[in-house]
């Protein structure tokens, strides 16, 4: 095993606070509308130590609102699978918060690349599972915290459809 992957596996906490105060200033940067500043302090972070998934959350967010989905869904299900693996970082947020908000994000890029042009003029059955996807990503954000509106009335919205597919399926 290398000392990088030593480093990988215990970092100091020295090195955790560091990186805390570098995210910090990302969240202060992106605030400020300084979006670039925000994303390269997020990458040197996750460079250092990709096992944090606030990171990979907020550059999800980044991506998203830039508009580039595959790259938001990649840095989303990094941030969820990090934080499977009990990897919440920082307590700004409950844990349960933590991993319903990752979900919301993660279906909410799902749902607009549902309805992207490649999407919607594609085939039909990847709207649907793009759709099918986002409305389980919010479904589990809704379970998880019960007061994140966001993904209550997205996976309400979104179940409406599913009914009307499922009863028209099983009608023909």
């Amino acid at each position: 095993m290398s000392s990088q992957d030593d480093e990988l596996e215990y970092p100091t906490e020295d090195h955790l606070d560091a990186l805390a105060k570098k995210f910090m200033s990302a969240i202060t940067a992106r605030n400020k509308g300084q979006v670039d500043d925000c994303k390269e302090l997020l990458l040197e972070i996750v460079k250092s130590e990709p096992r944090l998934p606030e990171p990979h959350l907020e550059l999800a967010h980044i991506e998203m609102e830039a508009g580039s989905l595959e790259g938001a869904e990649v840095y989303a299900r990094q941030g969820i699978d990090w934080l499977t693996k009990g990897g919440q970082w920082l307590a700004t947020l409950e844990a349960h918060e933590l991993v319903a908000h990752a979900h919301d994000i993660l279906g909410e890029i799902l749902r607009r690349r549902a309805t992207s042009d490649e999407v919607v003029f594609g085939p039909e059955e990847r709207f649907r599972e793009l759709l099918n996807e986002a409305r389980l990503e919010f479904s589990k954000a809704r379970e998880l915290d019960p007061s994140n509106e966001h993904a209550h009335h997205n996976d309400f919205f979104l179940s409406l459809g599913n009914e009307e597919s499922d009863e028209s399926e099983s009608d023909g």
